[in-house]
């Protein structure tokens, strides 16, 4: 369930973003992986073609077009997780996030928050916060720590469904969540 957790959550990378702070900060440090896709990289993701026959290849392209900012960081190293996850409670107490929802599995937390967008369905900023992944060995690193950002006009309906045939962990929570907020 550990490596589904954070397989899940490398899948998802591409849908949260902001905060530049920590990612910047930690962006080329030896104890951290970092992946960032910026709007062009989204830009040329939607322009390929699609199969209008299609929904579901319809659907994820106009998820990406969506999506302006993606940036994700992990590591194993306690000091920095130390500092992420104190990161993560200033950002939450001086922003307007909401928390989606929580997933625990053994010593594994996966958090979701938000940030409220144009309407109930859509989001400005989806943040996940993974910490407790001892077990994962991914090159010879165990993981402790993940953070994900997302930023966009991002539809929650949209991430429920594509999690769900990817059979993720959360897709059907993120689903509930955006039902009982309609």
């Amino acid at each position: 369930m550990k490596k589904l957790l954070f397989i899940g959550s490398l899948a998802l990378a591409p849908y949260f973003s902001s905060a530049q702070d920590i990612f910047d900060k930690y962006e080329d440090n030896d104890k951290v992986t970092f992946v960032a896709m910026q709007p062009k990289m989204f830009q040329m993701l939607g322009k390929m073609s699609v199969n209008s026959d299609d929904p579901e290849a319809k659907e994820f392209f106009e998820l990406v077009n969506s999506i302006t900012s993606f940036k994700v960081i992990t590591t194993d190293d306690a000091a920095i997780s130390k500092d992420v996850d104190s990161w993560v409670a200033n950002r939450l107490k001086s922003s307007s996030f909401e928390e989606l929802m929580r997933v625990r599995d053994g010593d594994s937390n996966v958090k979701f928050y938000v940030k409220e967008g144009k309407d109930d369905d859509h989001v400005k900023e989806l943040l996940m916060f993974v910490t407790g992944m001892k077990d994962i060995d991914i090159n010879g690193k165990k993981l402790e720590t993940v953070l994900l950002s997302l930023t966009g006009d991002i539809n929650l309906k949209s991430v429920s469904k594509l999690t769900d045939k990817m059979d993720l962990p959360g897709g059907d929570q993120l689903g509930k969540a955006s039902k009982k907020s309609n």
